[in-house]
């Protein structure tokens, strides 16, 4: 596993390469040992890097980010597979779907939480549209692509959706879709 990133114009916005050297760099300890608990597929998705100019190319950070999340999901999924069985496994997919679900049943313009007039969030049509999606797919397994949904940005509007408790939505999208890969 190596990652060589191109860097950002020195008057672009880039990540900053220490944070992301460090982090890879734990990263691959983790690979080469999987009993350690270093990382998780989940550190490895909410982990953010701060903001530098001429750092490294975010678009090319965040492909390898998700590279490795997928990998260390993949491994996390095989080991629960391994250790406590399919069951399990599906009874957890089954719970995170009941949460998704859960939310997804709720009203238009109300499913998560509202900043109000005065502050800006999600931009609800758009959420919604997502959530639409993904009742799609749970209800009838239209596929849902993992990377769109890694990647959609939603526009920022006044008196949208509270931003904290949509990204925590996905984050439980991208764990479904990575379990329903690996069963």
């Amino acid at each position: 596993m190596s990652f060589s990133f191109p860097k950002a114009e020195p008057k672009q916005p880039g990540y900053v390469p220490e944070q992301v050297d460090d982090f890879i760099a734990k990263a691959r300890d983790q690979f080469a040992n999987p009993a350690a608990e270093l990382v998780t597929s989940d550190q490895v998705r909410n982990t953010e890097f701060d903001l530098v100019h001429g750092g490294y190319l975010i678009g090319a950070v965040d492909s390898a980010m998700d590279r490795l999340e997928d990998t260390f999901a993949q491994r996390e999924i095989a080991h629960q597979l391994e250790t406590k069985g399919q069951y399990a496994v599906q009874d957890r997919l089954s719970r995170i779907q009941e949460i998704l679900r859960g939310r997804v049943e709720r009203p238009k313009r109300r499913k998560f939480s509202s900043t109000g007039y005065l502050l800006r969030g999600y931009d609800r049509k758009q959420v919604d549209a997502l959530c639409e999606s993904l009742a799609r797919h749970l209800d009838s397994d239209t596929p849902l692509d993992l990377l769109s949904v890694r990647r959609f940005i939603f526009k920022a509007k006044r008196g949208g959706y509270v931003e904290a408790q949509v990204d925590a939505f996905i984050d439980r999208i991208v764990e479904v879709l990575q379990i329903e890969k690996q069963l």
